[in-house]
This record gives C-alpha cells, structure tokens and sequence, in this order.
C-alpha cells in the first residue's frame, strides 16, 4: 500500500507537501513578528514602518531605533537575520568615542584591530574594544552603574556605543511585545546609568551630537 510513496512522482508529491508547510510555518511567524511590533509601537506611541521591520519614535523620552538585517560572512555564507536597537544618548558621551563588544564566533576572520587605548579595568579591557577615549569619558564608563550594565550586555552578538548612540544587536526577531520589552530593558537602563554618570554635559558635546550621523548603514529590513 506504501509502495507509490517511494516513487518519483510519490517523493516529489512528499517534497511538495513539506515546502508548502515550511513556507506557511514562516508565514505565521513573521505575522506573529509583525503583530508584535506593531503592538509594542502602539503601546509607547511609536512610528512603524508600513513595509520594514523598523521602529522609530521616543521611547521612556529617549530617541530609539528598531529594525532587522542581516548579518554574515561574505557571498551569503553564514547569513543570519539579527534585530539591532539604537538609544541615543543625547550627548552625554563626546560622540569620538567608540567602544565595542563583539562575541568571538561573530568576528570576521582578520577583523580584529591593535589595542591602542585602555580603559584600566581589566574585566571591561579583556570585553570591549576602545577608542577616542577622553577623559571626561573615562569615569562615565568606568562608574560602577554604568560598568555593571555595560558588562550585563556581553551575551548580546554586538554592542557598541558610537557617535554618541548605543547600539545592540541580538540574532533573531523577537515575536512578542514582551520579548522586545525585555530586548529594550537593559540597554534602556544603561543610557539612564550613563546619563546620570555624567549630569554635567558640557555644551561641546551637545552642540557635536546634534550634527553628528552614524556613518554606519541603518540595518534595513527584510521583514514585511
């Protein structure tokens, strides 16, 4: 009774049947995913984009940026889809300063650049690469609210704070308004920790960020 199930016309029929139900499996899933972002948008009054995965507005009083890309090695190889989030942090860091984290397996081959500059704490040294650093940044990072935050984010596949913005990114689209609440809690709390290790911000620094962009692309999207 099984024996045209072995057929070629039985096999194809078979490969047919298991394509349609991986491509209506991803088709809820990126409905669930988009149901929640325009859930979690709604929620903080926040703009979503009618046809990318990308989040923009104020979020807590703070500008953010949510969105998708993708992420990999060269002709595709390893290519994965990471959901990236952009705080600003208004000026309370000089907008030179770049200090980045990324996870080991994330590098690609011969990426990694000499160490010029420390920051004098060896846990944050041995995590972070660190450059422009001046010192009115130093006890920023190095205030033990703002360290402590700064090393809770080491799971995350990339953080980095750059051109007075922090930027994180995590492989995977979160599908819940939950899941991107708890994508934006830690990193929301470090802007705050970071804002309130520097009341102080001299004008310089704000006049500077006001004109400074990210020369880095925005993630795009391929999520609809």
């Amino acid at each position: 009774m099984l024996s045209g199930v072995f057929t070629p016309l039985g096999i194809l029929a078979s490969l047919l049947v298991l394509g349609a139900l991986v491509l209506a499996t991803l088709f809820q899933l990126k409905r669930r995913q988009r149901a929640a972002w325009e859930a979690f948008a709604k929620a903080h009054g926040l703009s979503i984009a009618e046809r990318r995965m990308e989040v923009q507005g104020r979020y807590q009083g703070r500008p953010l940026l949510l969105a998708t890309g993708k992420r990999g090695g060269v002709g595709g190889k390893k290519r994965h889809t990471v959901t990236v989030l952009r705080l600003d942090l208004e000026g309370a860091l000089p907008p030179d300063l770049l200090l980045e984290h990324e996870r080991p397996e994330d590098k690609l081959p011969g990426s990694a650049t000499p160490r010029d500059e420390v920051l004098g704490d060896a846990e944050l040294d041995a995590a972070f690469q660190v450059e422009g650093l001046s010192p009115e940044a130093r006890p920023v990072i190095l205030d033990p609210g703002v360290r402590q935050r700064l090393l809770g984010l080491k799971g995350h596949r990339r953080v980095s704070i750059k051109g007075g913005w922090l930027q994180v990114e995590q492989r995977g689209v979160p599908a819940s308004a939950a899941a991107l609440e708890t994508l934006l809690r830690a990193p929301h709390d470090l802007t705050r920790a970071i804002t309130e290790a520097a009341p102080a911000l001299p004008a310089s620094n704000a006049a500077l960020h006001a004109e400074a962009t990210l020369d880095e692309e925005l993630p795009g999207s391929e999520h609809a």
